[in-house]
């Protein structure tokens, strides 16, 4: 059985801004025998939020019906819940279930939502061939661990909004790509940090560390790993992450002193180093 491995990210098309949450817990071993249909439930969220309601009402409307969704499925039967898609006038929610599944339970609960207008829809797919286009690409899956890294700043008592100096690392195969990159890097605001030392790789053993001042909101970042991505698709190099020293709330100082008092504590995430 396949474990959880969620991550969300954003995607853009040619027509659409998706954001997409995805497990990829089941990336190793799809397509599962005989759970060789896909169901969809689509929200109208454009109706939802143009009702009347105030958005925080809408929002917490549409999270209690997708909490009794969620019991429904259960209920229902054996399925995959493999992720969420959510698009400006849309959410749909995507299941891998077997031919045999009864979704009676679930259409009557889309029936009698009131303001939650949703359709179910079920289509024959053995090879997980939409499971396999939801799945992240390398670039999307460095968004995702930005999200993961915001996420846990922020629970630890960050201020992710205040400026400070963000370090990324850089690889590459070849030290004339690393020579060749830094004046590119300087033009575009970037600080070559030459007393710093990376963690090369057997494949990339030219390590380049980089810095500058931003906050570490998921937006800024995301612009950053966009740009450094793109520079180094061009190369035969690639991006190793991010880090910054945290900024805490007073209330998280005083929190963090007491727990690293407490416990002892050396751990370098508490004492304000991430990557």
């Amino acid at each position: 059985m396949a474990g959880e491995d969620w991550g969300f990210f954003e995607r853009r098309t040619n027509s659409e801004h998706l954001r997409l949450l995805v497990n990829s817990g089941y990336k190793s071993e799809y397509p599962i025998v005989s759970f060789d249909e896909l169901l969809s439930v689509t929200v109208n969220v454009y109706r939802l939020s143009h009702s009347g309601k105030r958005r925080a009402d809408a929002v917490a409307q549409l999270e209690q019906w997708a909490s009794r969704l969620e019991r429904t499925m259960q209920q229902a039967g054996e399925h995959h819940y493999i992720g969420r898609l959510h698009t400006e006038a849309k959410l749909e929610f995507y299941y891998y279930v077997p031919n045999s599944f009864n979704d009676e339970a679930v259409r009557a609960l889309l029936k009698n939502e009131g303001d939650v207008r949703a359709q179910l829809y079920r289509k024959p797919d053995p090879d997980w061939s939409f499971y396999a286009y939801m799945l992240p690409d390398d670039r999307e899956q460095l968004l995702i661990h930005n999200a993961q890294m915001v996420y846990a700043l922020a629970h630890h008592g960050d201020q992710i909004n205040r400026q400070r100096t963000v370090y990324h690392w850089l690889l590459f195969r070849r030290n004339d790509d690393r020579a060749g990159m830094k004046h590119t890097l300087e033009r575009l605001g970037y600080h070559i940090e030459d007393g710093k030392k990376g963690d090369p790789e057997p494949d990339y053993p030219y390590p380049l560390v980089i810095s500058r001042q931003d906050d570490v909101r998921l937006d800024t970042l995301n612009r950053r790993v966009e740009e450094l991505y793109g520079l180094l698709k061009d190369t035969e190099g690639k991006y190793d992450g991010w880090g910054s020293a945290m900024k805490l709330s007073l209330g998280a100082r005083i929190k963090a002193y007491w727990r690293r008092l407490l416990t002892g504590s050396t751990d370098s995430k508490r004492n304000g180093m991430w990557k």
